[in-house]
């Protein structure tokens, strides 16, 4: 027995027992599960519709005078030559693009220029056409690939001949005890990469990371909303998933920590029902029922691992993580030495689809509840 082990020599497929481990928390990762498709390259890309085209907004504040406005990244593709374009009571006429800068005439037709300010909505109400016209522009480009990165993940797991041979209580074989509390830790860095991992390839000597929800966020412009260190309430949620829905999306999903969770249970009333469901391992899980006409309804998912201070809201449907190599173990012991040991790898990346039309952030709400 000081010798061998039962699973000597063999490699292993772990991903079974990272899902049953996730099965029973109450994380991201065990809403996402593993169930995204296989990659066959460490930088990998997927194809996103634009929702809806006819939407857009300022990045960075203007002045009444401004006439050159630029807008998130991509979004310039929405814009043609003439198009007219609302902010509150303004309409502009765009003369010019630019990539992402639009050349505009401000206070078309006898309306009042004002000052935007950072993340005012744009929206394009109409593209007038010169008769005898050319045919279009082709609008193909309105659907546009985003990419991501493979990450590698990695743990390792010895144990000597002698505690090896040791019965301990309720622990038949130490190493592959061993090896599960490893994957439980492997289980533990998925979640946060999904929250918090970032898009990087700095070439062969840095390794390379996978980006997650709220990176992807930030980069493609979702929408935001201060809460000013105020509790979360009815209006800022309702207020998020209207934003989701004017640009294309639909929230089914609220993604807080345990303060967030708190304050969202305070609201009760209409708000907030609270359901059941037997392969959530019999925890309570809410519903949030918001204002919007159909009564767009959103389950409350409380990650202990999100951030204390943000909410995130979106459509779970765009979240995956999805193997290059499915994570496994393999022996790792050396001839001769009094050890035993598994070197346990995988290679995942994050998909986000839509992040810009399908996830919204409430920052900087209050990190305790009153009472």
């Amino acid at each position: 027995m000081l010798l061998t082990y039962d699973f000597k020599d063999q490699v292993r497929q772990l991903d079974e027992g990272i899902s049953l481990i996730i099965d029973d928390e109450p994380t991201l990762l065990g809403l996402v599960g593993f169930g995204g498709e296989s990659l066959y390259q460490t930088k990998f890309e997927w194809m996103s519709d634009r929702l809806n085209s006819n939407l857009s907004s300022v990045k960075g504040a203007k002045l009444a005078s401004d006439t050159v406005i630029t807008v998130p990244e991509g979004d310039g593709e929405k814009f043609r030559v003439n198009a007219i374009v609302v902010a509150g009571e303004e309409y502009m006429r765009v003369t010019d693009i630019n990539g992402d800068d639009i050349t505009v005439e401000r206070g078309f037709d006898g309306t009042t220029a004002a000052d935007l300010a950072d993340g005012a909505e744009l929206r394009i109400v109409s593209r007038p056409q010169p008769e005898g016209a050319m045919p279009g522009e082709d609008e193909g480009h309105d659907r546009y690939v985003d990419y991501n990165f493979s990450q590698i993940i990695e743990r390792y797991a010895s144990v000597s001949n002698t505690q090896q041979a040791v019965r301990t209580h309720n622990v038949t074989d130490e190493l592959q005890y061993q090896v599960e509390l490893r994957l439980k830790e492997m289980a533990r860095e998925f979640n946060d990469w999904l929250i918090y991992g970032r898009r990087h390839d700095a070439g062969r000597n840095i390794p390379r990371m996978t980006g997650g929800l709220l990176h992807f966020s930030e980069m493609k412009g979702s929408a935001k909303q201060n809460a000013n260190g105020n509790e979360v309430n009815a209006k800022m949620l309702n207020d998020l998933m209207e934003k989701v829905y004017q640009r294309g999306g639909n929230v089914n999903t609220i993604l807080t920590n345990t303060a967030g969770s708190r304050q969202i249970s305070k609201l009760l009333s209409d708000n907030v029902r609270v359901v059941r469901e037997d392969q959530k391992a019999g925890r309570v899980i809410m519903e949030y029922i918001s204002d919007i006409v159909g009564g767009s309804s959103a389950t409350v998912v409380v990650d202990p691992n999100f951030p204390k201070n943000k909410v995130a809201l979106l459509d779970r449907s765009i979240l995956s993580l999805r193997p290059l190599r499915p994570v496994y173990d393999v022996d790792a012991s050396v001839p001769g030495a009094d050890f035993v040991a598994r070197q346990i790898r995988g290679e995942y990346g994050i998909q986000v689809k839509n992040a810009n039309e399908k996830v919204a952030i409430l920052e900087n709400i209050s990190t305790s509840v009153t009472a």
